[in-house]
């Protein structure tokens, strides 16, 4: 594995190029609710923020019961992420994670009383990322046939992010 500098670089652009999280915590009654979110990185920031709205059940929730797991998948990458989440109602912050997207949620802009920041603290992350090109991942494939061993594709593990 590389060094842990260039490891954390490779899964915040892996975070990127998939675009969707779904967030996964617990209702009240300890289930596993999940719902699809748009992560936000900040440069130099080991956190993953989402904006969401103040009056939201998932707020709640979180609140209540902070630790989370990230899902991503696309791009040919895989990455799931444990870590707490923790509400945040920082005007300066939302201004800083804010895109012209997001009117579609937050109508009233960025200034919305209900913009809301989710702040997911990383404790772990597992990764795997296949080969990108087709013709190793049919070589992969044809190796795996010839000795009658499956494929593997390694999970790599950082803690924090």
């Amino acid at each position: 594995m590389g060094r842990p500098n260039n490891e954390r670089e490779r899964v915040r652009s892996m975070i990127e190029r998939a675009g969707v999280a779904m967030l996964i915590n617990t209702d009240q009654h300890g289930s596993h609710v999940g719902r699809p979110m748009l992560p936000l990185l900040l440069d130099h920031d080991p956190s993953i923020y989402f904006l969401t709205h103040q009056s939201s059940r998932k707020v709640r929730q979180l609140e209540a019961r902070p630790q989370v797991a990230l899902t991503f998948a696309g791009a040919g990458c895989y990455v799931v992420v444990k870590g707490s989440a923790s509400i945040l109602r920082d005007p300066a912050l939302i201004r800083r994670l804010w895109s012209p997207t997001y009117r579609a949620w937050f109508p009233r802009g960025a200034e919305d009383r209900e913009a809301t920041v989710i702040r997911v603290a990383v404790d772990h992350v597992d990764y795997w990322e296949p080969p990108r090109s087709r013709l190793i991942r049919v070589g992969h494939a044809l190796k795996a046939l010839a000795t009658r061993r499956a494929a593997d594709t390694p999970m790599r593990s950082l803690d924090g992010l």
